[in-house]
């Protein structure tokens, strides 16, 4: 993956500020890296490294209560992790974004990230989660921006799931190392 931050990044960015949040977990990600960058660097926003994705959940539900608007960015695989959480955000209901990178289609190559990678959409759905698809670069910030005008007013979560054909594929080496 190249170290140039795609086209998509800085009008995402730009949506999150557009849109008050002030707030991100994340976890790790290399589809999300140069936006994680961003948001690490805007003094208007508190980033938040996590070691596990619903942390995420409790983290913007805390910083739901105190004020502030959040959003978490995980991989596909992450959901998982997030189910009996997002039952939080549900039943009190919360705002949040959620911005996933989707694994496990195409030509993926690591195995571990087909399971929940082909499913996350209807597990988020399951879950009262508003979902939207993006497959476009020139789509993720249009997407970021219709959903968050409608989520934070509304008390509802959305999810932004970055198809792989945005943000690249990653090639597995079997080592667990994705490069």
């Amino acid at each position: 993956m190249s170290d140039l931050a795609p086209a998509w990044v800085e009008p995402t960015h730009q949506a999150l500020r557009d849109a008050g949040v002030t707030l991100v977990g994340h976890v790790p990600d290399g589809g999300l890296k140069h936006l994680i960058g961003c948001c690490e660097r805007d003094p208007a926003i508190d980033c938040v490294s996590l070691t596990t994705e619903e942390e995420g959940i409790a983290l913007v539900t805390g910083g739901w209560l105190g004020g502030s608007r959040g959003a978490v960015f995980m991989q596909s695989s992450g959901v998982g992790n997030c189910i009996n959480m997002l039952s939080l955000l549900a039943s009190c209901q919360v705002p949040a974004l959620l911005i996933v990178t989707m694994r496990g289609m195409g030509a993926e190559t690591n195995p571990w990230q087909v399971p929940m990678g082909s499913i996350a959409r209807e597990a988020l759905s399951l879950q009262g989660v508003e979902v939207r698809t993006v497959a476009t670069v020139d789509g993720v910030a249009a997407t970021v921006t219709d959903l968050v005008g409608t989520i934070y007013d509304e008390g509802r979560t959305g999810a932004v799931l970055i198809d792989q054909a945005v943000i690249g594929v990653k090639q597995f080496v079997g080592d667990g190392e994705s490069r």
